[in-house]
């Protein structure tokens, strides 16, 4: 009933333009005037357009059987859907089918499928040219008559919602697979995927969902950042974060150094191994080593700074400062372990171990000594506060001071950077 009122409309306006028209003689026309001019059936449905340039009357007969096909797309979508809206069918597409009909029309007409729509399908075409009285200019009727079978409607209904429920899928894979970004890749690869659906998608609901989704994933540059893994002079090792978790980078960063040499940066697993020269870096000097990544839309700086009077030393703190607390321990306590290199054949004692994480509750003040023996690696293990209140796993950096009595009667006050892990289970 839609469309015949839709083509009773074009009916009437034929008759009126043939009215207007009655005093333009007719000089040439493409054969006999056919009986299915202005006409639609099961199988098949006409167009009309004029013009004075027959090539575009004959467009936009084209661009009219589209359109037809179109509105019977979106139309039968709707009709059949509004009795299955109470079901739960597709993720709820059904019922958006029906909300946003006249949205659908416009979708509808993207789809690929519709592309192979063309006046070389056409069952019959049949044209006039007019010579008008009162100028003496000529203009065209262009007539086409199109096979649309009612098993041509249904296929092209159940390809339009395979289509559209493929989309849809895409959005989902996408917002799922956010959390789990492995590497910098993939968030293009999500910006580039999510872009056509934004345009594709023609109800407000999925359309606000993909915009979000997109202004997501264009966001991730700037949450990307380094974590230091373990450190030593000449020597750096670090991690890319994005949200809590692990992604790695193709793309290496810029490496700058006022004094450092010989800056090279290697893939270890998921990390990256930075290593340098500071045989010509002097304690006074302003020592680090400056990474800096671009990101479409972002940057990433890191300066990683490191302390040559610790060349000097014969025990050097190393690694991870790891402090462990079972989420059982009531105590308000948790076991600090820091790892030292030891370069000394004899004993030492280590003591007087000083650093805070504020972000964490952590305040070490451990002024006891530990005593060691000999070359090679030494944990230094002690329990240190841990406020219940504060406690959650972390990661980060820390300074702090040690000092090492040996056995010479010598001591040295050392003072380290080193990165901390809390480990809460």
């Amino acid at each position: 009933m839609k469309f015949f009122r839709i083509f009773s409309v074009a009916a009437l306006m034929f008759i009126a333009a043939s009215g207007l028209s009655a005093k333009d003689r007719l000089v040439e026309k493409s054969g006999k005037t056919p009986d299915w001019l202005m006409t639609s059936g099961q199988d098949s449905f006409s167009v009309f357009s004029q013009d004075d340039d027959i090539n575009a009357a004959r467009d936009r007969c084209l661009a009219d059987i589209r359109q037809y096909i179109v509105n019977s797309i979106a139309s039968n979508i709707t009709s059949v859907e509004t009795s299955t809206t109470g079901s739960d069918n597709m993720d709820g597409l059904e019922k958006l089918y029906s909300t946003y009909n006249s949205e659908l029309k416009t979708a509808a007409a993207k789809l690929p499928f519709l592309t192979g729509i063309t006046l070389s399908n056409a069952q019959e075409v049949y044209w006039e040219k007019y010579r008008r009285k009162e100028d003496g200019t000529f203009y065209y009727k262009y007539h086409v008559l199109y096979p649309f079978t009612l098993q041509e409607r249904n296929r092209l209904i159940k390809e339009f919602k395979e289509y559209d429920a493929g989309q849809y899928g895409k959005l989902v894979e996408l917002r799922e697979s956010y959390p789990v970004l492995s590497d910098v890749s993939m968030i293009d690869k999500g910006i580039r995927e999510l872009e056509p659906l934004v345009e594709y998608f023609f109800d407000d609901v999925r359309k606000q969902e993909a915009e979000s989704l997109l202004k997501t994933y264009r966001k991730a540059y700037s949450l990307i950042s380094v974590v230091p893994v373990s450190q030593e002079l000449g020597e750096f090792t670090y991690c890319l974060m994005l949200d809590g978790h692990d992604i790695t980078c193709s793309k290496a960063p810029q490496m700058r150094s006022e004094t450092a040499t010989a800056l090279e940066l290697k893939p270890d697993g998921r990390r990256y191994r930075l290593t340098y020269d500071y045989s010509y870096c002097y304690p006074a000097d302003d020592n680090y080593v400056l990474l800096s990544y671009s990101f479409p839309g972002a940057s990433l700086k890191y300066r990683h700074e490191f302390d040559v009077s610790q060349k000097e030393n014969r025990v050097l703190p190393v690694g991870f400062i790891e402090i462990d607390r079972p989420l059982a321990d009531s105590t308000g306590t948790a076991e600090m372990t820091i790892s030292l290199r030891s370069k000394a054949d004899g004993k030492f004692s280590v003591g007087n171990v000083h650093f805070s994480v504020p972000s964490a509750g952590i305040k070490a003040d451990v002024t006891d000594f530990r005593d060691f023996e000999g070359k090679g690696t030494k944990l230094f293990r002690c329990m240190i506060p841990l406020p219940e209140a504060e406690v959650k796993s972390a990661r980060g950096m820390v300074s702090g001071t040690m000092d090492i009595r040996h056995s010479d009667g010598k001591t040295d006050h050392v003072t380290f950077t080193l990165p901390y892990s809390i480990k809460i289970h």
